[in-house]
């Protein structure tokens, strides 16, 4: 050998440092240049939820917030997972974030928004990975990205604090897609990214039961990416197929027979049922995905019949003709919006937040389509399509985005009052002994939801064992309370919250308020 080789690779680059810099900058500026659509994607979604990490906390927080302090985390945590709390669900690992946000954040929102804004981030860079992956094309994933980013379906949704469950479940699904494919195309020749798929489904599981619906998406994926089932006879391939989809199942069918025949009363309430409002609801978030402009309504008028028809059309057409990503999301919109459409009493924008994360592949892919269509038709055409396209997208991205600070900043605005609440009371109490009660007389706090549980919860996060209710001034002298371990305060316009009767451990009741 005339140039015998006497260092390593390593070796060269450890003894020389500016050779070993100057290779990392090129692998990186590789990288940038490569994906700089996920990088703009990404800020463009974090500039337009940006403004939502100022705002304080929404009513129904506090029945999270007060749950924590006034049961402390153990307890919480015990009630949580046995469904012995208020809250109409059963999600655990949820649970067990926000005991932990408490511990970390306590009535800080800022720190409970921004990380429910870091984990929808991160399901925007993993949509784009997973479409990548499948596509082979950068800008199919960016533009998925940018939808699901900035989409105003789901505004009110993505820092919203008590919408965690959905924002979190819908990063795990999505990853849980991710490994499966990645798996199957691989060639099953690790099992790790199969196991790793099944695990973090279980975790989209116990961070949204409503989940577990996902189960036959992500065997659907399995079962278009895979080809070691379709190459086997016909009866070890079905039973491959079968093994692979058993895990999943599993969870799903338990839950669904548990919930079905065995379900706690705490997972069941009033105007929830299979009947025609199913319809009625899957045309309204439809047509939302597509043009979620304004606030989500309740019924279907003529122009959204019309744009869940045309969905609906696209949909079929893309699972007829489409790729197999694109039969796996049309599923997956069919499927993300299935617990929710029984709910007859309300809509609400976050039950959409998941069927985004499908509907936006499907757009993504169907608009490059025939962007590549328009720029194969001619040797001249290239350019005007690739302006038209990113016009479109831009166009896109725009509308949806004013959309969704639009909503956001209303939902921002109706933040205020619970922070006037807050100042009120703390301004008033440091502390209370336990067991109070705080009656408040003629606040604004009147919507009869919020005095079920969000009014009280707030004295909970504030000062453990302890409530709050507000009363008009003709309820409270009428039905005259015990103000036993009571505090009572009245509202008064420009002055705000003002103690107008303290009593402690005294057996008489007042006749009125006094001053």
């Amino acid at each position: 050998m005339k140039y015998p080789i006497t260092v390593t690779a390593d070796g060269l680059v450890l003894g020389r440092p500016r050779v070993a810099a100057s290779l990392i900058a090129s692998d990186a500026w590789r990288f940038v240049a490569r994906h700089w659509s996920i990088f703009a994607a990404l800020a463009i979604t974090f500039l337009i939820h940006a403004p939502t990490l100022r705002y304080f906390f929404d009513g129904d927080d506090f029945v999270v917030l007060g749950s924590i302090n006034h049961a402390g985390t153990g307890a919480y945590l015990r009630d949580t997972v046995l469904m012995r709390d208020i809250v109409p669900n059963w999600r655990p690992l949820t649970g067990a974030i926000y005991a932990l946000e408490w511990h970390v954040f306590g009535l800080d929102a800022a720190g409970w928004r921004a990380v429910n804004l870091s984990l929808h981030l991160a399901s925007v860079a993993v949509l784009y990975m997973l479409l990548l992956r499948v596509t082979r094309r950068p800008a199919v994933g960016a533009v998925a990205a940018v939808i699901f980013g900035v989409s105003g379906a789901h505004f009110d949704t993505v820092t919203y604090i008590t919408a965690l469950p959905h924002v979190l479940a819908t990063l795990l699904v999505l990853s849980s897609m991710l490994a499966i494919i990645a798996y199957a195309q691989d060639g099953e020749r690790n099992a790790a990214p199969y196991w790793l798929s099944f695990v973090l489904f279980a975790l989209a599981f116990l961070a949204n039961e409503g989940h577990f619906v996902y189960a036959p998406v992500i065997v659907l994926a399995y079962a278009l990416f895979a080809a070691r089932w379709r190459r086997a006879p016909t009866w070890r391939g079905m039973l491959r197929l079968a093994l692979h989809g058993a895990p999943f199942a599993a969870i799903a069918t338990g839950w669904g027979v548990y919930y079905q025949w065995w379900g706690h009363e705490q997972l069941t309430f009033e105007g929830y049922y299979w009947g025609g409002h199913v319809v009625t609801n899957y045309a309204v978030y439809l047509s939302w995905l597509v043009v979620p402009a304004g606030l989500i309504p309740k019924d279907p008028d003529a122009m959204r019949w019309t744009l869940a028809a045309i969905a609906v059309a696209a949909g079929a057409l893309a699972a007829w003709r489409g790729p197999a990503i694109a039969r796996v999301a049309v599923a997956g919109v069919v499927i993300a919006l299935l617990p929710y459409v029984p709910v007859e009493i309300w809509t609400a924008s976050r039950y959409s937040y998941s069927a985004v994360a499908f509907f936006a592949p499907v757009a993504a892919i169907a608009g490059y389509a025939l962007y590549d269509r328009a720029r194969r038709a001619h040797p001249l055409a290239y350019t005007p399509a690739t302006l038209l396209a990113l016009i479109a997208v831009a166009t896109v991205a725009s509308l949806y985005g004013w959309q969704t600070y639009a909503q956001d900043r209303r939902s921002g605005i109706a933040t205020d009052r619970w922070q006037l609440l807050v100042n009120e009371l703390r301004a008033n109490y440091d502390d209370v002994p336990d067991g109070t009660t705080i009656y408040i007389v003629d606040g604004p706090w009147t919507n009869p939801m919020e005095q079920y549980t969000w009014v009280p919860s707030v004295a909970r996060a504030l000062y453990g064992d302890a409530a709050a209710f507000n009363l008009p001034r003709g309820t409270f002298e009428a039905e005259q309370p015990d103000l036993r371990h009571a505090r009572v305060l009245e509202w008064r316009w420009g002055e705000g919250l003002r103690p107008v009767w303290v009593v402690i451990d005294a057996p008489e009741r007042p006749e009125g308020i006094t001053r």
